[in-house]
């Protein structure tokens, strides 16, 4: 273990329960690490605490680290303060660099928007994980041209990775699944990940009410929950299962973390749901973690037709037999007949093998940071008007 102090910091939110960004942060960091040990830290910190947030990225970009900050971190909330502690901190010191990822862009709302422009402002390198979301940035005033340029594509890898896989349990949960009786499913319906309105978890229930609305009992497994501070879209998501009388044909097991119980839960479905309303693509972490399992599934169609050109292992999931993709706006019903083709190809589903994702992933970000380290060695009048720490 290096004695040295970390050369990059990530910060993200201290909540038990975030969305899945702070797991990727932590995946990356465990892929940095495992190259050059000791190189990457992280810091998390509660909502609740903006000036202890604002200091510790004060004082990492004192030591001359990279503060990293992944965007936008749902587990703050509507909190405005992640995207203006990196400003806040740039006032303090002039030393260090600053790194943004955004893992969103073209689909945030126009609050969320404005909260980060400070943040864009002082950032002096920016990631993206989705070649889509680096072309909608290009238009932005607030980043100065270069910045933008030298801006790389560095593709997220799965949160999730399928350790062995207990087949037993695999049984047990599939036998759970189908129930008895007049409760026994036909067909067993997956979703993994956190629910919030991209994910559009209302369709998940309105596609497994039109399944049975055309003969299949379906039963919908959710693997995930709700955003922590949005407590009502629980209640909003069950209440709408008892309307559409899914209540008993819906098995909601909120957020599994633990990997291996997680991937056999999962490996019973007949079929995944993933209705993303901006199209799969390369930022959805939930896709490749389903996309490791040979199980057919339905998704929605990638707004761009590269969007998986550079990862070929996913490209070839997106093109398969057993893979059903539906225009974003369709219709619960178009949603149902897809998955019931989907599942009738289960013969054809494969699962694919993402580990080198992390590797090319930590590679990437090294030479990401070995530039702004560069691009940081000042001359030596820079910092003669801040006393030394």
């Amino acid at each position: 273990m290096s004695v040295f102090p970390p050369r990059v910091v990530m910060f993200g939110s201290a909540r038990p329960v975030t969305c899945a960004v702070m797991d990727y942060a932590h995946r990356l960091a465990d892929a940095v690490n495992a190259r050059r040990p000791g190189f990457v830290a992280i810091e998390t910190i509660e909502p609740e605490r903006p000036l202890v947030f604002v200091s510790a990225i004060t004082r990492a970009l004192r030591t001359g680290a990279v503060a990293h900050l992944q965007m936008p971190i749902e587990g703050w909330g509507n909190s405005v303060t992640p995207g203006s502690a990196l400003f806040a901190a740039r006032a303090m010191t002039r030393r260090g660099r600053i790194a943004v990822t955004l893992h969103e862009w073209t689909s945030l709302n126009p609050l969320r928007y404005l909260s980060m422009v400070p943040d864009l402002v002082a950032a002096d390198g920016f990631v993206f994980v989705s070649p889509r979301q680096r072309d909608a940035f290009l238009s932005t005033p607030w980043v100065s041209r270069a910045k933008k340029r030298q801006a790389p594509v560095i593709p997220i890898g799965p949160n999730i990775m399928p350790a062995r896989i207990d087949p037993v349990r695999v049984v047990q949960e599939q036998a759970k699944l189908a129930g008895e009786g007049a409760r026994r499913a036909d067909l067993i319906v997956g979703f993994f990940g956190v629910l919030y309105a991209s994910k559009r978890p209302d369709l998940l229930l309105r596609a497994t009410a039109a399944l049975h609305a055309s003969g299949v009992k379906a039963r919908l497994l959710v693997c995930g929950d709700f955003l922590w501070d949005k407590p009502q879209d629980r209640g909003a998501f069950l209440a709408l299962a008892g309307e559409l009388g899914l209540g008993e044909w819906l098995d909601f097991r909120g957020r599994i973390d633990d990997e291996g119980e997680l991937m056999a839960t999962l490996s019973a479905c007949d079929v995944f749901l993933l209705p993303y309303s901006d199209g799969v693509s390369l930022r959805r972490g939930s896709f490749q973690a389903v996309s490791q399992l040979a199980i057919p599934m339905v998704t929605t169609t990638p707004e761009r037709p590269d969007e998986f050109d550079a990862m070929p292992a996913l490209k070839a999931k997106i093109e398969s037999a057993a893979t059903a993709l539906c225009p974003a706006d369709a219709a619960p019903e178009i949603f149902a007949e897809a998955l019931k083709r989907a599942a009738g190809r289960k013969a054809k589903a494969f699962g694919v093998k993402l580990d080198g994702i992390w590797r090319k992933a930590a590679e990437q970000h090294l030479s990401f940071y070995d530039q702004l380290a560069a691009a940081s060695a000042p001359h030596p009048a820079r910092y003669r008007a801040e006393p030394a720490e």
